[in-house]
């Protein structure tokens, strides 16, 4: 067992913290190492991990100012003082800002309550869930989730989508609620998605079961179910393609362009919506996802046979030819 301190311990827990947000395959098995060396270290880490989460709801308040030495002449407020714009702070922080950030909340965190704890990402944004070293929740943009820190076979997808790589245990099989249908693990790597009254589940590799008991529904790698107010349809679909979205890829089989201006509304920073004209059109295909701004969309128009423009903040799918000039 190792001899490090308890404050050594936390201080590593956070900086694995940190790395994981942007960890190749190495860093995962260099993180799953380290978490099976000590049990001091899994606990340490969602410690940490539950300190981070518990900041998300003070995050839109947070206004990161530089060291005045840093401004330039253009960051000068109306008095001379510095002004920089507000910063999302998971992503205009430098790693010793989170951690110190992190450690400051721990002791709010180890006295609460409540095990559970909620995550929510905005549209384009992602961000990765590790609930034991290997088992790990990738949520996309605009999701929002719950765990439970005391329970690492747990989780709840309010809306949204995750993909999730799950550690198979038989005699506690992890589990996800999904308004009240239920998710269960059989040793698989999977995609659930959540919007209004339907549930999406996909299935890369081995097994999930949907909803255990009398209305289980088995799904095997390479298939996929969609359940629409309780009406459920199995269909097959290649297993590779399952969470592309992570890559910037969307592949579709006659989806509805309703479903595919969610899909972009969540993997991007704009909100994308159809109009009821060609929101049940079905489209077939494969949409990679290159770029920002008018360029992207009038690719993506083009690709799904549709005129997309910007109104009142929101990009508008339509029949082709409609686009204002």
């Amino acid at each position: 067992m190792s001899l490090d301190t308890p404050d050594r311990v936390r201080a590593r827990a956070i900086e694995w913290h940190i790395r994981l947000r942007d960890g190749d395959d190495a860093t995962w098995e260099a993180f799953a190492e380290w978490i099976a060396a000590d049990p001091r270290h899994a606990s340490a880490y969602d410690q940490v991990e539950a300190a981070d989460h518990a900041l998300d709801p003070l995050l839109p308040e947070v206004v990161v100012r530089e060291a005045a030495n840093d401004m330039d002449e253009t960051e000068q407020g109306d008095e001379g003082g510095y002004a920089p714009p507000p910063r999302r702070w998971r992503r205009g922080l430098a790693g010793g800002a989170i951690a110190a950030s992190i450690a400051a909340v721990l002791l709010l965190v180890q006295g609460s309550d409540s095990s559970r704890y909620q995550v929510t990402t905005a549209p384009g944004e992602r961000q990765v869930i590790t609930l034991d070293a290997s088992t790990r929740v990738t949520l996309n943009g605009g999701t929002r989730m719950t765990f439970d820190r005391k329970d690492p076979r747990y989780a709840s997808l309010a809306s949204g989508e995750a993909y999730f790589q799950v550690r198979h245990d038989a005699a506690n099989p992890f589990r996800v609620e999904v308004g009240g249908n239920i998710v269960e693990d059989a040793g698989t790597i999977f995609n659930v998605v959540r919007e209004d009254d339907e549930v999406r589940v996909a299935v890369a590799e081995g097994k999930v079961v949907y909803n255990p008991g009398s209305r289980a529904v088995a799904l095997d790698a390479g298939q996929a179910l969609v359940d629409r107010r309780g009406a459920t349809r199995v269909s097959r679909v290649p297993a590779a393609v399952v969470g592309s979205w992570k890559t910037g890829t969307l592949v579709y089989d006659a989806a509805p362009l309703a479903r595919v201006a969610a899909d972009l509304s969540r993997v991007l920073d704009e909100p994308v919506a159809s109009a009821p004209s060609v929101a049940g059109r079905p489209f077939t295909g494969t949409i990679t996802l290159d770029g920002s701004g008018s360029a992207q969309f009038a690719r993506l128009g083009a690709a799904l046979g549709v005129a997309i423009e910007k109104r009142e903040g929101r990009w508008i799918m339509g029949p082709a030819g409609s686009a204002r000039p």
